[in-house]
């Protein structure tokens, strides 16, 4: 296995960051992503979590392919310490991310590269969403872009009130940015949001984000993961919300908590679970009329079936 060379600092030196855990055939699929991106001046770092399959084999077969360097942990349950283990590791400007069962189209390096500058510290794009189940009620929906635009100028505001922007998959940062805010939380309790509440901390210190509006990816669905929301989930959006709210700096602190109680008053209405007009209350009508008052006519409509 070729130990990373790791190129020499400048301005668009990147490394890819692959977390992978028994996802050998996923794996391979990312990696080849790689191999045939019109520009390859890039590091890669695979970080396996313990795995049974025989990892180790499938990045070797792209040792002279790649500037590929294997790590291995002990199994963690989740993405986050795989991802801060080999962020650790890199050595690079920039720390672009790749989940092991998503990947990249062939210009995909080159376009993001072509963006990096001193006036910026994270680059996003857009995903194409692939999926094992193609059913039209399936959502996120196959072939359905993941990705937006930000709404308004200040990320933070954006995440506060349109929620997550950047899929993982898609997104560069800055080294220095990921080592200064300790990487991804590495808390069970936030198992799948992690990644949110990484760009949140990241948008709580201003940093500067530039969107490429283009597919540049794909975003793989399998047949495991065909349910997109659930009550597990619904619980570690609270967690991250509630989290949120005590590192917040103060002066979002207002509208973060009229939008934290508007979607998870939604989220609970959605799932049937109690607990949404508790969660609507706490919308400030000041702050957030519209959501207010769209909170106030879903409790209506709710109560009017179950009077």
């Amino acid at each position: 296995m070729n130990q990373s060379r790791m190129c020499e600092h400048k301005l668009d030196d990147v490394t890819v960051v692959i977390p992978t855990y028994n996802r050998s055939e996923e794996l391979a699929r990312a990696l080849n992503s790689l191999v045939v991106q019109t520009d390859r001046d890039f590091d890669v770092i695979v970080c396996d979590d313990g795995s049974t399959e025989d990892i180790a084999s499938v990045t070797h077969s792209f040792a002279n392919s790649l500037r590929l360097q294997l790590l291995r942990i002990d199994n963690s349950g989740g993405p986050a310490r795989p991802r801060n283990t080999a962020i650790q590791a890199t050595r690079t400007r920039w720390v672009s991310f790749l989940d092991s069962d998503d990947w990249w189209f062939p210009e995909r390096m080159a376009r993001v590269k072509a963006e990096l500058d001193e006036d910026c510290d994270i680059v996003y794009h857009q995903l194409s969403v692939e999926r094992a189940d193609r059913s039209a009620f399936a959502k996120p929906a196959h072939g359905a872009s993941l990705g937006d635009a930000l709404r308004v100028a200040d990320p933070l505001t954006h995440m506060i009130r349109f929620g997550n922007p950047l899929p993982t998959s898609a997104t560069t940062v800055r080294n220095e940015l990921m080592q200064t805010i300790g990487g991804f939380e590495e808390n069970r309790e936030l198992a799948s949001v992690e990644d949110f509440d990484a760009w949140l901390r990241l948008a709580s210190r201003g940093v500067r984000m530039k969107m490429i509006p283009e597919r540049l990816g794909a975003y793989w669905v399998g047949a495991e993961q065909i349910s997109t929301f659930n009550p597990h989930q619904y619980e570690r959006q609270r967690n991250l919300f509630q989290r949120q709210l005590q590192l917040l700096p103060l002066s979002y602190r207002a509208l973060a908590q009229s939008n934290f109680s508007y979607l998870l008053g939604s989220y609970a209405l959605d799932l049937g679970l109690p607990g949404a007009r508790e969660h609507y209350r706490d919308i400030s009508l000041r702050l957030e009329p519209v959501r207010w008052v769209k909170a106030r006519l879903r409790l209506l409509r709710l109560r009017a079936k179950n009077p």
